[in-house]
């Protein structure tokens, strides 16, 4: 038996007006890629149309013997507001009959969708014996208890096509899943919702929906939380589906809308897809978590926009798409008329970043499987399996190993390390998944595409080249040998990073940063180059905020200029601004000082004190904004010393030669400026 623990795995797909509709069999495969994230407690697929059909009330009864008197009294209160035209029975199971029932509504809008809100309110102090879990003329919705094929196969998904897909399969964590009433998608008037993580702000949520909706009759998960909230706001209130991204994510800057909808706002790690039939048009909208504690990627080609978990899910379907993360806190919505109108990041980071990316890495996937006792096939194998072949393999004195059609599998390259096998170079064509390269000792691991989150965990020696991107937490706790990476990386790059004796690691990322580089950061070298900024000289800043928060060793080079309030953790903008001011008010700094500072720049506010003589403002400020306990972090903006540079230049020769750089290019990469982050003292 084998046990794989792990979140939730999402996917949406919108067609673009000139493509075909999308096919069932395509959207089942890609879900049942990541099958591994969910369990055998659910999955679930939408399926959206643009144009209109009969309206559909979709319905759960729970086989208990009194099932059809159930049904009926469904069907009875649903004649109340409309001619019930027809009645069929999608599936039976041993515990449930899933039903569709066509109605000729007597009028749509918020009337008819309340009046379905009160049957279910009903139906559930009924002892949940049934439940219409999901209606309209644009929507059908197909789910159970199972992973992603069998349920595909108990209502024949295949055979359906649609304009927009959302789907999930399921990995419970705050509802239970032995009926299809908690599986995802959370469904109503022409809404569908499927979610990865944990809503820690359930509470506030679900107090504003029982309060403004006047409905108790949840089946108590976050996910349908935030499918009521996206219909209060877009079907009740009508906000337009940006306004709606903002304010779930809390980036909506009108006040008067925050403090109005301040019960909306998520919080916790979290990833989510909408689908969303509004103002005769479909929308895809994807947003994630301030903090980006749930993986989420965004990919497009000629014919469709895709969101998923991974990256893998949208290379099986479209090996050449290009592909791009959400920022930290960001949203992207796309719709079938409009197209795409928000990307989830600038657009500068889209197509100067990560389109270069794209282009390097398609031509490597769904290449031709060459024949050799050095080669794998890894179409179709679990991750279990595919390790132990290449163990197999290296234990047989195979120094170089090649793997081919990799889409997602885990853990590529653990086995080697803990066989303490030395010498051998992995090259793998593909999509590895999370965890690529842990606790690697000496192998060279080579990678011809993207990587999944957490390479090179804990990582002693050796190589991990990546002719692609990287995601999320690359090279925590790394303490040995050089991490490689031609394009870009996500979130919490280097954390807790460290060095002993005479191991020092060396991290190097020729795009782009997101947020926390090099958190609690004990040891090593991190160097982010953006390559593609410097040779087109386009001046952008390669890292987000908190660069450097909580270090204690170690150094970090951004090349060109970083914002100082995006260095280390800075106090809260209103503290901050707060503090200045009184010092205004009260005298002891002159008016200009609030015109000089950048937010949350305690350096900076400092060097101003004591350039115009306030010295009890001086230490008032390091009274407050300092402390022993707080971990000092010191940058500069210069060029390199002659030092670093005898340091550097042989590991970026390296780097060059193994990613297909010129040489020359490194030389002028070095004589650039950088932004040098360290704790206090130099190194």
């Amino acid at each position: 038996m084998q046990l794989y623990k792990d979140a939730c795995g999402i996917l949406a797909i919108l067609r673009k007006p000139h493509a075909a509709k999308i096919d069932g069999e395509k959207v089942v495969e890609a879900l049942d890629t990541v099958r591994f994230r969910g369990s055998r407690y659910g999955s679930g697929y939408s399926v959206f149309n643009v144009e209109p059909g009969p309206f559909l009330a979709q319905v759960f009864v729970i086989k208990n013997g009194e099932e059809k008197n159930v049904l009926n009294m469904i069907i009875q209160k649903l004649s109340e507001i409309g001619n019930v035209k027809d009645v069929h029975t999608k599936v039976e199971t041993d515990k449930v009959l899933d039903v569709e029932i066509e109605l000729e509504p007597y009028y749509e809008n918020v009337k008819l969708d309340r009046h379905i809100l009160k049957i279910n309110d009903e139906l559930w102090k009924m002892n949940r014996i049934g439940r219409i879990y999901a209606w309209g003329r644009h929507v059908r919705v197909f789910k159970g208890v199972g992973y992603p094929k069998p349920i595909a196969d108990l209502y024949n998904v295949y055979k359906y096509s649609g304009d927009l897909w959302v789907c999930h399969t399921r990995q419970p964590t705050n509802s239970p899943g032995y009926y299809p009433y908690w599986s995802h998608p959370f469904s109503l008037s022409d809404i569908a919702v499927v979610h990865n993580g944990d809503i820690s702000s359930f509470g506030s949520n679900m107090n504003f929906l029982q309060y403004t909706l006047d409905f108790e009759g949840f089946v108590g998960t976050d996910s349908e939380c935030i499918a009521f909230i996206t219909y209060k706001l877009v079907r009740e209130d009508s906000i337009d589906p940006e306004t709606l991204a903002r304010l779930l994510i809390g980036c909506e800057e009108r006040r008067e809308l925050t403090v109005k909808y301040l019960g909306v706002r998520l919080d916790g790690p979290f990833a989510i897809a909408i689908g969303l039939y509004y103002d005769d048009d479909l929308y895809l909208i994807a947003a994630v978590d301030k903090q980006k504690l749930r993986p989420i990627v965004i990919g497009e080609d000629e014919e469709y926009y895709y969101v998923a978990s991974e990256e893998c899910q949208i290379r099986k379907i479209s090996p050449n798409a290009r592909v791009w993360s959400l920022e930290p806190g960001g949203y992207f919505i796309a719709s079938f008329k409009r197209g795409v109108i928000c990307y989830g990041r600038s657009s500068i980071d889209v197509e100067l970043f990560y389109d270069p990316t794209n282009s390097r890495v398609c031509k490597f996937m769904r290449v031709n499987v060459p024949v050799g006792e050095d080669v794998i096939d890894a179409s179709g194998l679990s991750s279990m399996r595919l390790n132990n072949l290449i163990l197999e393999k290296a234990l047989k004195g195979i120094k170089r190993i090649r793997v081919f059609n990799v889409y997602g599998q885990r853990y590529i390259g653990i086995n080697i390390a803990r066989h303490r096998i030395r010498g051998v170079t992995l090259e793998i064509y593909g999509v590895p998944g999370n965890c690529l390269g842990n606790l690697n000792m000496d192998t060279e691991i080579i990678v011809y595409g993207n990587a999944e989150d957490d390479v090179g965990d804990t990582m002693h020696g050796g190589y991990i080249v990546i002719h692609g991107d990287a995601r999320d937490v690359l090279g925590q706790a790394f303490q040995g040998g050089y991490i490689f990476v031609r394009g870009n990386a996500g979130t919490r790059v280097g954390i807790l990073m460290r060095e002993y004796a005479d191991k020092r690691p060396y991290l190097i990322i020729g795009g782009r940063v997101d947020k926390y580089l090099g958190e609690y950061m004990a040891g090593g070298v991190i160097m982010v180059l953006g390559i593609e900024a410097f040779k087109n000289n386009i001046e952008v800043e390669l890292a987000d905020k908190h660069v450097g928060t909580g270090m204690v060793g170690g150094r970090i080079y951004v090349r060109g200029r970083i914002s100082p309030y995006k260095i280390g953790l800075r106090p809260p903008k209103e503290e901050f601004i707060s503090f200045v001011s009184g010092l205004i008010e009260e005298g002891l700094a002159p008016r200009e000082l609030i015109e000089d500072l950048e937010y949350g720049d305690v350096k900076c506010l400092e060097e101003r004190l004591e350039k115009y003589g306030c010295a009890l403002a001086l230490r008032l400020a390091k009274t407050i904004f300092e402390s022993k306990h707080i971990i000092k972090i010191s940058y500069e903006y210069r060029e390199l010393s002659e030092d670093e540079v005898k340091e550097l230049k042989p590991i970026l020769e390296d780097y060059a030669k193994r990613l297909f750089i010129p040489s020359q290019d490194v030389d002028d990469i070095l004589s650039a400026k950088y932004t040098i982050v360290y704790r206090c003292q130099k190194r």
